[in-house]
């Protein structure tokens, strides 16, 4: 009886110790968008008995924010899984003959997934990183048009601050086509398929 215990507390306390030094983060993560969400296109004269010029575009650039956790491996290596919460900013300006121009504007969320396989250099107290992997995306509403894969790469600097780690970073997101989308299911325009940000994530 004696003996299994003492094995039983040695076996904790490895495990204990093991999973202290375990490379393993979890953080928050925010920044803005450099580029609009959706295209800017502008469009006239359909009908040729009447003139008219719609004009959808994105009126404002979006902000992000979310969770995210990292396991580092050897070698500098690493993987990070992100969580991010993006509103979308749409606008439509109409103008029919002679009327006077009418605006619209819709605000929609987004959650974005992205899952890197890191590379991290062994650099003293400042350590630059790069980061490539797929990234999905959902909206939080009926907007099913948006294309909801993608492929994400960045570059950034981990600084450790005491037990904080801050990381701030530029990262540029390739997204599929649009899927097609009939105007009586309320789709906007065509988005954005070029998506750059600026991000700073703060990390234990």
């Amino acid at each position: 009886m004696l003996r299994t215990s003492i094995l039983l507390s040695l076996f904790c306390a490895v495990s204990s110790s093991a999973f202290a030094q375990l490379p393993f983060s979890i953080g928050l993560k925010g920044g803005v968008s450099l580029t609009n969400a959706f295209q800017d296109n502008t469009y006239s004269g359909i009908n040729p008995l009447i003139t008219s010029t719609i004009h959808d575009f994105s009126d404002s650039k979006d902000y992000v924010i979310g969770p995210f956790a990292e396991v580092r491996l050897p070698l500098g290596l690493g993987v990070e899984a992100d969580a991010l919460y993006r509103p979308l900013n749409f606008a439509t300006a109409s103008q029919l003959a002679n009327n006077p121009l009418t605006e619209s504007f819709s605000r929609f969320g987004s959650w974005e997934f992205p899952i890197l396989a890191k590379y991290r250099f062994r650099l003293p107290i400042v350590k630059p990183y790069i980061g490539a992997g797929p990234s999905f995306r959902t909206t939080t509403s009926d907007i099913r048009s948006l294309s909801n894969r993608g492929f994400a790469i960045g570059a950034g600097l981990d600084i450790k601050a005491l037990i904080i780690h801050i990381s701030p970073e530029i990262r540029y997101t390739r997204w599929g086509s649009d899927a097609k989308s009939s105007a009586s299911a309320g789709a906007p325009a065509l988005s954005n398929v070029n998506q750059a940000e600026f991000l700073v994530g703060l990390s234990f």
